[in-house]
């Protein structure tokens, strides 16, 4: 019987041996444990969203953004296995006990590159205003065109987006906010089009263009109706209103449309940034020169859009949060609007911050 076992245990002990040898998990923690592909993945994700929201809160209190940019990620995975005795196997006589067990440890080293984004190159693409053929995809692809109306769009057919700007019959906001919710009214019902079209100058200048933004929508309805008066429509072709609105000033100095830059969309949504009344009452915040009742009114139009809240402890139901002058701000993860402006500016970060031209598809509408 002791004979026996010890045979059982000797096969026991050779088949641990192989698959101790062979053992895959080491290979499986390297990439899908902590320090796995997803786990620097999640990371980036993470931290490029905080960097973004701790920028938006330097913004709402006046001090200068900064973008590090993650340029290169090394990672060494090293993985040390070792037999040792350590617990006992049964069928032994304790007499002469017999013991096997193992150790196995593994260590990832990771080098991470990190890059400030600054100089002219930059800066510059950072103040450029959006390309017309970047709102449009960013509508083409699915976004709310409200939403991005409301944040990539300056000035539209004389309607100032504008928390400061002032219109004796009626606030500038309102009518911006009536005309983006028409227009997203025809785009949730698939009958609103978008093109955009360019007429070079000179065949050999490419960069030097007329641009203009062409908005097609029915006739019929009410709505239709009250959206051509508020964009001074006038046009019918095949059934339906098109609009031609010329990038910034037309030749008879009518304003057309004014896209933002990345930075001014910063600026613009660094106004949802709410702030301790304490840094108020010291002066470390702006408040709107406007009057109280019209700052209540832009609070709505930004709690719709983003809003960003403070504690002076780390929030527990934070989508991303920040440390700031001894305060946390942060983004609330059951506010979806605000989570949808926020992924919507980190997109358009991403499409237009990190090249230097944005070359795609120009879809101009059949119509006429």
């Amino acid at each position: 019987m002791h004979m026996c076992c010890q045979k059982i245990c000797s096969k026991f002990v050779v088949f641990f041996l192989f698959g101790f040898a062979g053992c895959t998990m080491p290979s499986r923690i390297s990439m899908e444990g902590e320090g796995g592909r997803t786990s620097y993945n999640n990371a980036i994700q993470m931290t490029n969203s905080q960097q973004m929201l701790l920028n938006l809160v330097r913004l709402r209190y006046a001090d200068s953004p900064l973008f590090l940019d993650v340029s290169s990620i090394t990672t060494q995975s090293t993985v040390r296995s070792e037999l040792a005795p350590v617990f006992s196997i049964p069928g032994f006589s304790k007499d002469n006990p017999f013991k096997l067990g193992g150790d196995i440890s593994w260590q990832d080293q990771p080098t991470i590159t990190y890059t400030p984004l600054e100089g002219q190159a930059f800066a510059t693409r950072l103040l450029r205003p959006i390309d017309l053929r970047t709102l449009q995809l960013l509508c083409y692809s699915g976004w709310d065109i409200d939403r991005v109306f409301w944040m990539m769009v300056q000035n539209f057919q004389e309607i100032w987006n504008d928390p400061d700007s002032e219109d004796a019959s009626q606030p500038a906001h309102q009518r911006f906010s009536e005309v983006s919710h028409l227009l997203r009214h025809f785009q949730k019902r698939g009958e609103l089009q978008l093109g955009v079209q360019i007429n070079p100058k000179t065949e050999k200048d490419q960069d030097l263009h007329e641009h203009s933004l062409q908005i097609a929508f029915p006739v019929d309805g009410v709505e239709g109706s009250r959206l051509a008066e508020l964009i001074k429509c006038d046009q019918l072709v095949n059934g339906r209103y098109l609009k031609n609105v010329e990038l910034g000033f037309s030749n008879g100095g009518h304003m057309g449309v004014m896209p933002r830059s990345i930075f001014s969309c910063m600026a613009y949504l660094s106004r949802g940034v709410q702030v301790p009344q304490e840094h108020i009452d010291r002066g470390m915040v702006r408040i709107s020169e406007s009057n109280h009742h019209e700052e209540e009114e832009w609070g709505e139009v930004f709690r719709g859009l983003i809003a960003v809240r403070w504690n002076r402890f780390a929030p527990k139901n934070a989508f991303i949060a920040v440390q700031y002058r001894n305060y946390w701000f942060y983004i609330d993860d059951c506010d979806m609007h605000s989570k949808k402006t926020f992924a919507l500016l980190l997109q358009l970060y991403n499409l237009n911050a990190n090249e230097a031209n944005i070359r795609g598809p120009i879809l101009t509408l059949p119509l006429g």
